[in-house]
C-alpha cells in the first residue's frame, strides 16, 4: 500500500470511527454503541478510559454498569470521573456503590512541609484540620497552619524546652492544651495557642514514650520505659496514681472515646486495658509475636486495634476481650493507627506505606505512599479529609481529596 493511501485511510478530525485503543480525533464522533464503549474502557490510555464512561450513560444499565466499575479503576482520574458521572443518581444500587466506596481511594498528597532538622515522631491535629503540631527528633515542636486550598500552608510558632528528643504529643479535645513527653522523662503541659509553657511534671524514672488527654481536659495519662502508666490532675500537676503490671517498656497508651478505660502496650507484647477511675486492668491480650507499638480504640469504645514490630494488625474485642481478626500487608513496623470518626476506617503506618482497611471486615481499601523511610505518625481530622503523616524521612506530607 502506498504511502499516500495509506494516509488518505487515516481518519480525520471530522470522520467518525469505531472505539479502538486510541482516543478519538478532536471533534469525531464515536461509533460501535455500547460494545465500543466497553473496548474504550479496556484501553491502556487514561484519557480513553475517560472518555468512555463520559458516554457510556448514553447506553442505559450497561453503561451505568461500566460507570459503577470506573470506580475500581487503578487511575485515579478515571476514578473522580466515575464519581461525579454517579454523584447524583438516585438507583438503589448507585447509592450503596457509593456508600461503600472510601473516599480514601482519591487521597493524594497536596502538600509537603519541612521545617524539622531531623525525624518526625508525633503529630496532633486541631478538630477542624488546621492546626497542626509536629514533635521531631530535634528536641521542637512546630506549629504549622495548615490553610485552605487557595492560601498555603505556613509556619506559625515553634515550641521549645525539652532538652532531649520529643517522644509524643497530645492536644486536648478543646484545643487549649498540648501535653508533650520526652526521653528527658518529663512531661510538659503548653498552651497550645500561645506556646507558654503551663506545667512540667517529673516522677517516671524513664523516658516518657506516650502522653494522653483524657475528653474532658481533667486527667493526663503518660507511658513510659520505667514499665509505669501513671495518671496526672492536669489541673493541679499532681500524680493521683500508678498502673503496675507491663514487664517491659510502655510504648503507647491510648483513651477510649468515653475517656473511662486506659490501654497501653509494651515491648512484652501484651496489651493491657485499665479501668481509668479504679486503676484496675480490665484486660490482657496477648497475640502479638514481637513487641506491640501502637493501637487505636473506635469511636463506640467496643473495638482495640494494635500494631507491633511483627508487621501485623490485630483487631480485638474490648467487651469479650477475644481477638477478631489479624491484618496483614505491611512489611515493616506498624508504628501508628487510627480509627475514623465513623469507626469503618482503620488507618495504619509502616514502612514507605500507609494502609487503608475497611475495619468491619477487615478487607485493604489502598495503599498510599510517597515517604522513603519509616512513617513514624499519622493523625486525621475529625471530619476525615484531612489526613497527616510524618516520619523518619523528617517530612510531613498533607493528604487530602485534590
Amino acid at each position: 500500500m502506498s504511502a499516500a493511501k495509506q494516509h488518505h485511510q487515516q481518519p480525520t478530525a471530522k470522520d467518525a470511527v469505531l472505539g479502538g485503543q486510541i482516543t478519538p480525533p478532536l471533534g469525531g464522533v464515536v461509533l460501535g454503541g455500547i460494545a465500543g464503549v466497553k473496548q474504550r474502557f479496556h484501553s491502556p490510555a487514561i484519557a480513553s478510559r475517560i472518555a468512555s464512561l463520559r458516554e457510556a450513560l448514553n447506553h442505559g444499565e450497561a453503561g451505568l454498569n461500566l460507570v459503577l466499575q470506573g470506580l475500581q479503576d487503578h487511575s485515579l482520574s478515571v476514578q473522580r470521573t466515575a464519581l461525579l458521572l454517579l454523584w447524583r443518581r438516585s438507583e438503589p444500587h448507585v447509592r450503596q456503590a457509593l456508600a461503600d466506596y472510601s473516599q480514601y481511594h482519591l487521597f493524594d498528597i497536596v502538600d509537603t512541609l519541612q521545617g524539622h532538622a531531623s525525624a518526625i515522631v508525633s503529630l496532633a491535629l486541631s478538630a477542624n484540620g488546621r492546626i497542626l503540631y509536629s514533635a521531631g527528633a530535634d528536641f521542637s515542636i512546630k506549629v504549622w497552619d495548615l490553610g485552605t486550598d487557595r492560601n498555603p500552608h505556613k509556619l506559625i510558632g515553634s515550641i521549645r524546652g525539652h532538652n532531649h528528643r520529643i517522644t509524643s504529643i497530645a492536644l486536648s479535645a478543646n484545643g487549649r492544651l498540648l501535653a508533650s513527653g520526652s526521653r528527658d522523662k518529663t512531661i510538659k503541659l503548653w498552651d497550645a495557642r500561645s506556646g507558654k509553657e503551663l506545667l512540667t511534671l517529673t516522677g517516671h524514672i524513664g523516658y516518657v514514650n506516650s502522653v494522653a488527654i483524657t475528653p474532658d481536659g481533667k486527667t493526663l495519662v503518660t507511658g513510659s520505659q520505667d514499665t509505669t502508666i501513671k495518671l496526672w490532675d492536669i489541673k493541679t500537676g499532681t500524680k493521683i496514681r500508678t498502673l503496675r503490671g507491663h514487664t517491659s517498656l510502655v510504648d503507647s497508651v491510648a483513651l477510649s472515646p468515653d475517656g473511662k478505660a486506659i490501654a497501653s502496650c509494651s515491648w512484652d507484647t501484651t496489651i493491657r486495658v485499665w479501668d481509668l477511675v479504679s486503676g484496675k486492668q480490665r484486660w490482657e491480650f496477648i497475640g502479638h509475636s514481637a513487641r506491640v507499638l501502637s493501637f487505636a480504640i473506635s469511636p463506640d469504645g467496643r473495638t482495640l486495634v494494635s500494631g507491633s514490630l511483627d508487621t501485623r494488625i490485630k483487631v480485638w474485642d474490648l467487651q469479650t476481650g477475644k481477638a477478631i481478626r489479624t491484618l496483614e500487608g505491611h512489611w515493616g513496623w506498624v508504628k501508628s493507627l487510627i480509627v475514623s470518626r465513623d469507626g469503618k476506617t482503620l488507618i495504619s503506618a509502616s514502612y514507605k506505606e500507609i494502609r487503608v482497611w475497611n475495619l468491619e471486615t477487615g478487607e485493604p481499601i489502598q495503599v498510599l505512599t510517597g515517604h522513603i523511610n519509616l512513617i513514624n505518625a499519622i493523625a486525621l481530622s475529625h471530619d476525615g479529609q484531612t489526613l497527616v503523616s510524618g516520619g523518619e524521612d523528617s517530612n510531613i506530607h498533607i493528604w487530602r481529596v485534590p
